[in-house]
């Protein structure tokens, strides 16, 4: 392990960047870190966070080519003067896409390919490797294949691999985007470990703001490229309205403190959740009427009918569907939750058609699924897949969009118009032209779901929509999903581990445990059965939380207006999401 020769880790100075042949992507950036610092670099999507990233790692400019100026150094080196095998023992990188950085077929494999191309012996290589996978909670996946991983265990994957070179400096884009909240939180574990005991500096962006807390301690703030904040991690936290007009969502207790001073009620500095527990319980006079959610009939058709349902993939041993029932009736909006490897994705699969039933039966609209092929599946149900890379191979987004609409035999006026609807919906329309890979990883999720909402599927998929969305983006396509179920009457299933999203949006939770549905029920059914959402590492929402602590609500409070009921008054300004 390299160390600084008794000066900082990162030391950034007027840093100014454009890539060859675009605009001027970051501006006027400084800051130091000391080793065992840990920096969070937060802002929208397209503010500058990942080309930070690969100006301290080298990609740029050896993968990546543009125009610098300003100071970098990382650990005592300019990376701009290194190639990338030179830098791998002073700084690790950890992208927000996993699968652009796994090259080999077994995990042991991939862990080790770094170090044996160093030439280091094999004996140490097999203590780092052994080592690495315990601290990114591995270690019975050692000789496991890595396609046969979920996304989350391709993250923990790519990062365990980056640990295995000890680097002082971890550079992290997203590394928790795809990780259930209990791999976060091991994520996060590690991370903070390796802080303290090898005084490891960590830079990370991240969208999360609140799973840091107590963590990190920078935050830089960016916007269209400036740093518009820098300093202390909490005291960054409070700047609510400045984090607002960035883009960038505050822990959710900070969020709902903001909110509840802005009408007009002081609250004491400090913890935000303490602080608004309180206020709740001294000005409530008597229980607040929380209105219930109207949910779909249960005599409406269903939609969607799995029986008992059992799928294993070839070579392993445990199913990862086992005896799943599941009945959808037209109209709804369900989300499903629970762990990386419960089974999630692959129900999505199985419900598109990708995969077919073992055992047990599927149907679709009132039809058998069996002879029926995946394009004509693809008529009445809309796959958005976790990874958008496996859905985009056009020229440019308006080509994406299209191409489907075209294989319908539609006529090329309709196509176009529609392919742009659906762009202008979510917000790409000035990005129609542009070669999808070129656009950011948040981008091209948003590219994805552009070419299903184009089709007017009777019944809309979204596996783990907000994958490195932000603030705004996070909101978009939940509020897509909606308006289409509220606007044509479409079905809508949404995977996420981002429960305090799903819980604003959706009238049933179904839960996944181990292949199986443990959990079904109207959601606020399903977030009183506390015991099994423990179970699974499933959390209440923070707004829930706060409600329930407080005692004064006499229903489920979900989102933060059946909170805010409680204190009569308007804000003093419109709410911006």
């Amino acid at each position: 392990m390299v160390e600084p020769a008794g000066g900082p880790a990162v030391r950034v100075e007027e840093l100014a960047f454009q890539y060859q042949g675009g605009g001027e992507v970051l501006r006027g950036i400084s800051f130091t870190l000391e080793p065992g610092d840990f920096l969070v670099v937060l802002g929208a999507n397209g503010a500058g966070k990942s080309t930070l990233c690969y100006l301290l790692t080298g990609i740029v400019p050896n993968i990546y080519a543009g125009r610098r100026s300003g100071t970098v150094e990382v650990v005592g080196v300019d990376p701009w003067e290194y190639r990338l095998a030179e830098l791998t023992d002073r700084v690790g990188l950890v992208m927000q896409n996993p699968e652009s950085q796994i090259s080999m077929p077994i995990v042991e494999m991939e862990m080790g390919l770094a170090l044996a191309n160093r030439a280091v012996p094999a004996e140490e290589i097999g203590r780092r490797v052994e080592w690495a996978l315990e601290v990114v909670d591995l270690a019975g996946y050692r000789r496991r294949p890595t396609k046969a991983l979920s996304g989350g265990q391709k993250q923990r994957l790519v990062l365990g691999a980056a640990l295995t070179s000890l680097p002082p400096l971890l550079v992290l884009d997203e590394p928790t985007a795809q990780l259930d909240p209990l791999g976060s939180r091991e994520l996060l574990r590690a991370i903070s470990k390796l802080r303290q005991e090898r005084r490891v500096t960590i830079v990370m962006t991240t969208h999360k703001t609140e799973e840091v807390l107590g963590l990190a301690t920078h935050a830089l703030v960016l916007e269209e490229g400036r740093a518009v904040a820098y300093g202390p991690y909490a005291e960054v936290m409070r700047q609510v309205d400045l984090l607002e007009a960035a883009g960038v969502q505050a822990p959710p207790a900070e969020h709902i403190a903001w909110r509840v001073r802005r009408r007009g009620v002081a609250l004491p500095p400090g913890a935000a959740e303490e602080a608004v527990v309180e206020a709740l319980r001294s000005r409530a006079r008597g229980p607040v009427p929380v209105p219930r959610r109207e949910r779909p009939a249960a005599t409406r058709a269903p939609v969607l009918e799995l029986e008992h349902v059992t799928f294993r993939y070839p070579g392993q041993e445990r199913p990862a569907l086992q005896d799943v029932s599941l009945r959808v009736g037209e109209g709804e909006f369900v989300g499903v939750v629970g762990q990386n490897g419960s089974g999630k994705s692959t129900l999505l699969k199985l419900l598109a058609g990708l995969i077919r039933p073992q055992e047990g039966g599927y149907r679709l609209a009132g039809r058998e699924t069996a002879p029926l092929s995946v394009a004509e599946i693809a008529r009445q149900l809309g796959l958005v897949l976790q990874d958008p890379d496996y859905q985009l191979f056009n020229p440019s987004g308006l080509e994406e969009v299209a191409f489907g609409l075209r294989n319908q035999g539609l006529p090329e006026e309709e196509v176009l118009a529609r392919s742009r609807a659906a762009l202008a919906a979510v917000r790409l329309e000035a990005q129609a032209e542009l070669f999808p890979f070129r656009m950011s990883f948040g981008d091209r999720r948003k590219l994805a779901v552009a070419a299903v909402l184009a089709l007017e599927p009777k019944v809309l998929v979204l596996d783990e929509p907000t994958t490195a969305q932000d603030y705004r983006g996070r909101y978009l396509l939940a509020d897509l999903a909606a308006e289409l179920r509220a606007r044509r009457g479409h079905t809508v299933l949404m995977v996420s581990h981002d429960i305090d999203l799903v819980a604003r949006y959706v009238d049933r939770l179904v839960v996944m445990r181990d292949g199986r549905i443990t959990v079904d029920a109207p959601l606020e059914e399903a977030l009183a059965q506390e015991d099994e959402l423990r179970a699974t590492h499933v959390s209440v929402p923070t707004v829930t939380r706060i409600a329930r602590r407080s005692g004064v609500f006499d229903g489920l409070v979900a989102d933060e207006e059946s909170l805010l009921a409680a204190f009569p008054g308007g804000e003093r300004r419109e709410h911006a999401l």
